[in-house]
């Protein structure tokens, strides 16, 4: 997660304020160490977006190698909740949905929200961790009530976690993740054997979806990159909200172009056979790294540092020149990532793609 500096000074204000009314229950909670607690549930909570939980799927697998006979208990959002359960991420998988991931300030989501936090108290869970660094995100955990509790303070409320650390916000936000586990003795998770592939007769697959529209690339340069590819690759064109336009003006031109459409279970498959993605700054980029599948990422004003997919064999594309425009947004800029022009990636494409097929 990365805050904006002004929600960072609030937050930490609210934090201040709320602090002697959680210190003083505090007091009356029995206190443990890791050493004392034979530790058979451990409580994940990773709900804010749909790739924030592809990010720690290795961390999620290192927490298991540490600990192999404790049950793993991973909190998602909805969207993501199946793919998690099929890529067997944790042992019990909750999909929900918070009222500060949906800007909804409804004082009855906000109850059922606790009250579902205090229900996985029945649970009881030796270990809790957030790697978010959000005050609500550690009210939350601190409402499930575990032996011990990681996080980060980063927005404020140490008092809701057992073993507080400070987070690196320049560091890439699977590496900050890491970085907690490593407390509890976990290490580095390794595969079993290679996972990057690239299928020779599969697509290039486009997927212009994203949550926030600051971060999309226009309806006309995609349409652009698809004439430009298809005359040497097979191309696939994900239909998502975002994407319809251009679908639709696809279709129109009744170009040899495959479409996808399905689950993120379905999709999960499909990429899984296929010769490379392109992508925004979005969930797609970091599932297709966790599959092996080369990325093509497409990057405005913000740092391709912090939220980047972890693929060997991916590829960043960013605008030439620094951000100077006064941004609508805090981090991302709509006209830094228009300036990445169509030809730009489809030469990277050429590169990049033949580079790969030498390799793998």
């Amino acid at each position: 997660m990365i805050y904006k500096p002004e929600y960072i000074f609030w937050s930490k204000i609210l934090s201040v304020l709320i602090a002697p009314y959680y210190k003083f229950f505090n007091l009356f909670r029995k206190k443990y160490d890791l050493q004392s607690v034979k530790v058979k549930t451990i409580l994940i909570t990773e709900y804010h977006r749909i790739g924030d939980v592809i990010i720690i799927a290795p961390v999620l697998k290192s927490i298991k190698t540490r600990f192999p006979d404790a049950k793993i208990i991973l909190i998602c959002n909805k969207q993501v909740k199946e793919l998690a359960k099929e890529l067997k991420l944790a042992d019990i998988i909750f999909g929900i949905s918070v009222p500060w991931t949906t800007w909804s300030w409804s004082l009855l989501k906000w109850y059922k929200t606790r009250s579902f936090a205090k229900s996985l108290q029945s649970l009881n869970i030796d270990i809790g961790i957030d790697f978010k660094g959000d005050i609500r995100n550690a009210w939350f955990l601190w409402n499930t009530r575990p032996k011990i509790s990681l996080g980060y303070d980063t927005t404020g409320g140490k008092y809701f976690f057992t073993n507080i650390n400070l987070m690196n916000q320049k560091l890439h936000q699977y590496s900050r993740a890491t970085e907690l586990v490593e407390k509890l003795g976990c290490q580095l998770y390794k595969e079993e054997k290679p996972r990057y592939h690239s299928v020779k007769n599969g697509c290039i697959v486009l997927h212009p979806g994203a949550s926030d529209i600051a971060r999309s690339w226009p309806d006309k340069y995609w349409i652009e990159l698809v004439h430009l590819l298809i005359p040497t690759f097979k191309v696939s064109v994900v239909i998502t909200t975002q994407s319809s336009i251009i679908v639709e003006n696809l279709k129109k031109e009744n170009l040899t172009v495959e479409y996808f459409e399905g689950s993120l279970v379905r999709f999960n498959d499909y990429i899984n056979k296929q010769k490379c993605v392109i992508a925004v700054d979005s969930m797609a980029g970091h599932l297709a790294s966790y599959l092996g599948i080369p990325v093509i990422s497409l990057f405005g004003s913000q740092d391709p540092i912090l939220t980047k997919p972890k693929n060997k064999f991916g590829k960043i594309i960013k605008p030439e020149k620094l951000c100077r425009h006064n941004l609508e947004h805090w981090r991302f800029c709509r006209l830094c990532i228009e300036s990445i022009s169509p030809k730009t990636v489809y030469e990277t494409v050429l590169k990049h793609v033949s580079h790969i097929e030498c390799l793998l």
